[in-house]
């Protein structure tokens, strides 16, 4: 699976490398540019493998000492409608018509068999919600909720300031800004993909999660983008860097309000384009906790 996979759940496998990382940690601290209390950014994955849950010390009350929870999405701000409306196609294109015969038999077959499902419910639907039901099939189910909605029910049984740092809107046009044509590729591929040895392993995945080694992160959405048929470039813009410098520069002004505990999908945090550095930018101390 390429890049549905990637950005669904934040993917990390380990690749043998001897270097050390850099971006070594799934929890950082953010303080300094006078700031007069201390915040904080997670690095989450969609998943409610009760793994990823085993936090390190220190977390847990980093959470429930900031007054704010900052993140990509604020669940109660989501119009349920509005947003079912948007991940439907226009009306001349359904999958029927984007694939061949075949390829769409390969899809429905792997549907009933894998999913219980018939591809036909999702005749109609942008293609990358099919990858996505593709993609999060193995995760286990062993919480309540993924970890993201963990800590958003949480912070709300709390009664902490929720604020989230994108739209809905902005999140679905992202996806929608891939053509329906490629978006239809990658789901065939990832169906041709999948259970390939050198695909992502879900063991694997977790356990590179659990080190926070976020520079492996980086290598592998490079690594997978080279054979997708999405533009290597269009989608690092489009789905990491400017995300990124929206969710950095929006989180500012929360920052400047109170303790804040900000929590956005890993991929986001690494390299020199990632939320780590552009804070860092703008004068503030970011360092792993």
């Amino acid at each position: 699976m390429k890049y549905f996979t990637l950005i669904f759940l934040s993917v990390f496998y380990i690749l043998t490398c001897s270097s050390q990382a850099k971006y070594n940690s799934l929890c950082w601290k953010i303080s300094g540019n006078g700031l007069k209390e201390n915040s904080y950014l997670y690095g989450t994955f969609h998943t409610a493998d009760k793994r990823v849950f085993d936090f390190k010390d220190g977390v847990e009350d980093a959470f429930l000492n900031a007054d704010i929870y900052a993140m990509e999405l604020n669940m109660d701000s989501i119009d349920k409608g509005r947003m079912l409306a948007a991940m439907v196609m226009d009306s001349n294109k359904t999958l029927k018509t984007l694939l061949t015969p075949n390829d769409y038999e390969l899809v429905n077959q792997f549907f009933i068999d894998s999913i219980g499902m018939s591809l036909f419910l999702f005749n109609k639907m942008q293609p990358f919600i099919t990858t996505q039901m593709i993609a999060t099939k193995d995760l286990k189910a062993e919480k309540e909720n993924a970890l993201d909605l963990y800590w958003f029910t949480k912070a709300k049984n709390l009664g902490k300031e929720l604020v989230g740092l994108e739209t809905v809107n902005e999140q679905l046009n992202t996806f929608k800004s891939i053509p329906v044509e490629k978006q239809a590729i990658e789901l065939v591929n990832a169906i041709k993909d999948y259970g390939k040895t050198d695909e992502v392993n879900m063991e694997k995945l977790i356990s590179v999660y659990q080190s926070g080694d976020l520079d492996q992160l980086m290598k592998i959405v490079q690594q997978q983008s080279q054979s997708s048929a999405i533009d290597q470039e269009d989608f690092n813009e489009k789905f990491l860097f400017k995300r990124n410098v929206n969710m950095a520069d929006r989180v500012v002004k929360y920052l400047n309000k109170g303790s804040v505990f900000m929590a956005v999908g890993a991929a986001h945090l690494p390299g020199e384009n990632g939320v780590i550095e552009l804070l860092r930018a703008k004068g503030y101390i970011v360092e792993a906790f």
